[in-house]
């Protein structure tokens, strides 16, 4: 539109949508080295890179939800609600994986002593799904679906 102005709701939503998506990128980039070099250090220590151990499969996790959003994003799936619903989503399975993995006292990795951490883990896998609720509700104004595009410069 000649002579539109965008509203600073606009150049916040981009300025957001660039900051999640950014850290997405570093967050994926960071957790895919961390599981490779996980795995070559438990080759070279226990003689096998992988062993379906469920921290193994959570790391997993994290990365493939991390991939999901950036894939969803950049293919135009997803607007910036959905974006920013699934990075709270991304929320929970981290910490699913970082401390859930520990309350099931299974594989190499089960240590910590995570007894009391249960009801925690609840809480806060709770209080995301109530973010994810909100944010999938419909504004008054109907144009809060709307995709912001990230600019990649």
């Amino acid at each position: 539109m000649i002579g539109a102005t965008r509203r600073p709701a606009d150049a916040a939503s981009r300025a957001l949508a660039r900051m999640v998506t950014g850290i997405l990128g570093f967050a994926l980039f960071f957790s895919f080295t961390g599981t490779v070099l996980g795995g070559i250090w438990a080759d070279q220590s226990w003689g096998r890179f992988w062993g379906w151990d469920p921290k193994e499969n959570g790391a997993v996790l994290v990365v493939l939800m991390n991939a999901l959003i950036l894939h969803a994003r950049w293919g135009g799936l997803i607007g910036l609600r959905g974006l920013m619903t699934l990075a709270v989503g991304g929320n929970i399975v981290t910490a699913w994986s970082w401390f859930g993995t520990n309350l099931l006292g299974v594989g190499l990795h089960a240590y910590g002593f995570m007894d009391s951490g249960a009801f925690w883990l609840i809480a806060f896998v709770l209080s995301q799904m109530a973010i994810i609720a909100v944010g999938l509700l419909r504004g008054r104004g109907g144009d809060d679906d709307r995709k912001v595009v990230v600019d990649r410069d």
